[in-house]
């Protein structure tokens, strides 16, 4: 009796996933012949403008067609400039236009300046991550971006969904991955590659294909190759070939220094069968300066942190340099050997920060934390938003929306505001979490709401500044931006309790009357280019004046009331933009980007610098959270420090687990309250 084909059997050869006995007797046993060989292409950065790259990059789409001829090709991210949709436009001409798909991966840039952000990716090119089966090789496109930021990140949910789609295709099966920030090479660029790496594992991915550094690289990762090219118009492209005659998988790359394709790798399409070494380093705490007890048979290189690789024994000595908290020793067996990342606490017996608890959340946190009472709030990046009780950690509510949540909750009168980038403003009870109304906007939220004269507002992808009541959620107006690809606002409103301070990316910072919604003033910053915008640091308004940082290394203060310039600074070092000012007193304190780690202090009456801390790590979004004569401030490296007002000397720091620290930590009575992309929302105690 024929047994049919079992379901693995079916789902490898993409064939419709039913029982053999649901099929006709004759189809029961039908294979379809497989060809002997793929053929696909890659490539990267094609950076599609308005007008620019557009020629360069279809010159090399037509040799890619001749000289290749691909089943299919894929775009490995950075498909666009700017992600605007003129750009998209450009770009879905050049697809029209060759006789071969592209499967389309997003880069930072077509979501970091994008006032449509993933939605205009969706609408042009489909999901952000997906999965192609042919002739029996996996083909699967992940998200590696990270909202309105150049950093990279794989989302749970998406972690999730990738382990769904290899166990379905089964251990076996040859797989070739794509994302556009790079794993495994360098610093790392992509929070939690360490996860990536044990979600593949235990299947036979045989190719990673990465962008993002336009360089012409190869290397291995745990054993697995992986390439970066420059950008297509640059003059790079790569044809991969799956000979299932040899068994091999090969890869031709090339460039324009080279613009014959050159063999640069073969792999065999079988994986070679290898265990997972059975490494491991203490389990308790290991105080900084001692080496960590380990256990590393064959290992010959370590790294901290995602920093350089160093010999294994210099690196197990070299504690003495780390924060407490919480550690990844990533160890390897040689350049092309395994990779295995292991947990290390360091714990510091003079530590000025203590842990006191610790709480998983459904997704990572880019936004402000919001402490309210004996509950904090989060919004994070899977769409929820979340209610814990400040003393214990312990989650009181949960609801979510339908996009992600880069903006920051706000809570009053017993109500919680919040945007999503399904473009929606929510309106939640406080208390239980009840959903009271939502208002749809023209665009995703990013921004985040302020409250003044009886009136709500929020800015919207769709350039526009919405003024609701409170309680209803009923338009009473609305200001509309001039219009330009780049008129939305993402970052925190301020309010003196007259006017709303939005700064945008026009170059613009808007002052808006409360109650009518009328354009009181706006000053343009840095206007050479938008991407120097004061649009990343929220403002900060306070006594009189209203203060702003801009991505062009400038720190402005305006009169409130009239949008006068007062004084205007640039930074030697570290440079202002990303972090948002904090008025303290007759100081400003604010964040800077660049290798120091950089947090700043000028006087709040002339911008005279008073003093430069000196984090050592680097700074992106993260503002100052103040308490006393203290501000804690986040770095990318999951490094929180606490820093005193005073002259600047660094009071204490504490590494919270692996994961992007891009958001505003809030600290009250004594208590640090920060949560990162390490879907962690962690409370420390701060002894002054």
């Amino acid at each position: 009796m024929d047994r049919g084909l079992s379901r693995r059997e079916l789902l490898r050869l993409g064939a419709v996933a039913v029982g053999a006995a649901a099929l006709p007797r004759s189809f029961a046993l039908w294979v379809p012949a497989r060809k002997a060989r793929l053929v696909f292409a890659s490539f990267s950065d094609t950076h599609y403008g308005l007008r620019a790259r557009t020629a360069e990059n279809m010159a090399l789409l037509r040799e890619i067609e001749q000289n290749v001829r691909p089943a299919f090709a894929v775009n490995v991210g950075d498909i666009t400039d700017y992600g605007w949709n003129g750009e998209y436009e450009n770009y879905r001409s050049a697809k029209e236009a060759v006789g071969f798909p592209i499967l389309d991966v997003p880069g930072n840039h077509d979501v970091r300046w994008s006032p449509l952000g993933m939605q205009v990716f969706r609408r042009h090119l489909g999901e952000p991550h997906q999965a192609r089966s042919e002739d029996g090789v996996l083909v699967v496109a992940l998200d590696s971006t990270v909202p309105l930021s150049h950093w990279g990140h794989f989302e749970k949910s998406q972690l999730i969904w990738l382990r769904e789609r290899l166990e379905a295709a089964g251990p076996d099966t040859p797989v070739v991955l794509a994302t556009h920030h790079w794993v495994g090479w360098g610093s790392m660029m992509v929070d939690n590659e360490n996860e990536l790496l044990e979600t593949i594992r235990p299947f036979n991915v045989r190719l990673i294909l990465t962008g993002h550094g336009h360089k012409d690289l190869l290397w291995r990762w745990n054993g697995v190759p992986c390439t970066m090219g420059k950008g297509l118009y640059q003059g790079t492209y790569q044809k991969i070939e799956a000979d299932f005659g040899s068994g091999e998988l090969i890869v031709s790359r090339r460039t324009a220094e080279e613009p014959s394709l050159r063999e640069i790798l073969r792999v065999p399409l079988k994986a070679p069968g290898k265990a997972k070494p059975s490494w491991t380093v203490a389990t308790h705490p290991v105080e900084a300066g001692q080496p960590v007890p380990a256990r590393m048979p064959e290992a010959t290189e370590a790294r901290w942190n995602g920093q350089s690789f160093q010999a294994i024994e210099a690196a197990l000595a070299a504690t003495s340099g780390l924060p407490a908290g919480e550690h990844v020793l990533t160890a390897r067996a040689g350049e092309d050997g395994p990779w295995v990342p292991l947990p290390v606490v360091i714990r510091r017996a003079a530590s000025r920060l203590r842990t006191l608890w610790q709480t998983e959340l459904p997704g990572g946190v880019m936004s402000h934390v919001r402490p309210h009472r004996d509950r904090l709030f989060l919004s994070c990046m899977d769409g929820s938003v979340v209610c814990l009780d400040r003393r214990t950690g312990g989650k009181v509510w949960a609801a979510r929306t339908d996009g992600y949540c880069h903006s920051t909750p706000l809570i009053a009168d017993g109500r919680l505001y919040v945007g999503s980038a399904d473009g929606r403003l929510y309106a939640f009870d406080a208390r239980t979490g009840e959903r009271l109304w939502r208002k749809a906007t023209g665009g995703p939220v990013y921004a985040s709401p302020a409250l003044a004269r009886g009136i709500l507002a929020i800015a919207s992808g769709d350039g526009r500044v919405y003024g609701l009541d409170p309680v209803s959620g009923v338009e009473r107006w609305r200001y509309e931006m001039p219009p330009s690809n780049t008129a939305f606002a993402q970052s925190v409103a301020a309010t003196d309790g007259e006017r709303f301070y939005i700064g945008a990316w026009d170059n613009g910072l808007y002052a808006l009357d409360a109650a009518s919604g009328r354009l009181a003033w706006r000053r343009l910053c840095c206007a050479t280019t938008f991407a120097y915008s004061p649009a990343i640091g929220s403002p900060c308004a306070d006594g009189g004046f209203v203060y702003a940082s801009a991505n062009g290394n400038r720190l402005f203060c305006f009169e409130a009331e009239t949008g006068e310039p007062v004084w205007e600074v640039a930074s030697p070092g570290d440079k202002y933009g990303h972090s948002g000012p904090v008025r303290v007193g007759d100081r400003v304190v604010v964040g800077c980007l660049g290798d120091n780690g950089a947090v700043r202090c000028v006087r709040a009456d002339t911008g005279q610098e008073l003093w430069v801390a000196k984090t050592g790590s680097v700074i992106y979004d993260s503002s100052p959270a103040v308490w006393r004569e203290w501000a804690a401030i986040g770095s990318v490296d999951s490094l929180l420090s606490v820093v005193s007002l005073r002259d600047g000397s660094v009071a204490a720091q504490h590494r919270l687990p692996q994961g992007h620290f891009l958001s505003t930590a809030a600290f009250e009575d004594g208590v640090v309250y920060a949560a990162t992309f390490s879907n962690r929302a962690v409370a420390l105690r701060f002894q002054p």
